[in-house]
């Protein structure tokens, strides 16, 4: 398949490559899964995992923290700002405020963080396709089957191998499940 109307859409090369994947008949369900899922992981941890190991190594360390508001704030104050900080910051704070432990907090608020940035993922290729609909290099037809298909990979991600990957930042966890077979002697995974 050719990249016409995924040529020009304003997604980062993975995205482009799970939308491409989800127009592609000849991609099982599996590999779409695992491309959706590699674009997701890289996307959050693109930036923020310096920041999600901190937030993690913090949790874990077990010790009395008199102030887990201000522990935390600081944390975030020490890395660079994102979209995905940001909602992770208000996530935390809030289950803080509500009287989570300070790990718990944490898991949590990256939980309900992935979830939220699974959905803009989905909506900003879904706009991607709407535009490309509208500017002319893809058919209704083309346009319909990205809808529909990445709305229907999107519900069987699995969201718990996903979380696994963000809180332990492995930015490689599918990436051996996206591997295109180039040959009739390669294995099929």
């Amino acid at each position: 398949m050719t990249d016409g109307p995924f040529k020009n859409l304003k997604l980062d090369s993975r995205l482009k490559r799970f939308a491409e994947a989800v127009q592609n008949e000849a991609e099982d369900h599996d590999t779409r899964c695992a491309l959706g899922s590699h674009a997701i992981v890289n996307g959050i941890l693109s930036g923020n995992d310096r920041l999600i190991r901190d937030l993690q190594s913090h949790g874990e360390n077990g010790q009395l923290d008199l102030d887990p508001e201000g522990s935390i704030k600081s944390i975030f104050d020490k890395h660079n700002k994102s979209e995905f900080s940001d909602d992770l910051q208000r996530q935390v704070a809030m289950r803080l405020h509500e009287g989570d432990n300070s790990r718990d907090a944490i898991d949590n608020a990256l939980e309900a963080c992935v979830e939220r940035h699974i959905g803009k993922n989905l909506t900003r290729i879904q706009e991607a396709g709407y535009e490309a609909h509208r500017e002319g290099p893809m058919y209704k037809d083309q346009l319909e089957r990205l809808i529909e298909g990445s709305n229907h990979v999107v519900k069987s991600l699995d969201r718990d191998r996903i979380n696994e990957a963000v809180k332990s930042c492995n930015k490689n966890a599918f990436k051996q499940e996206t591997k295109k077979i180039t040959g009739l002697d390669d294995p099929i995974l």
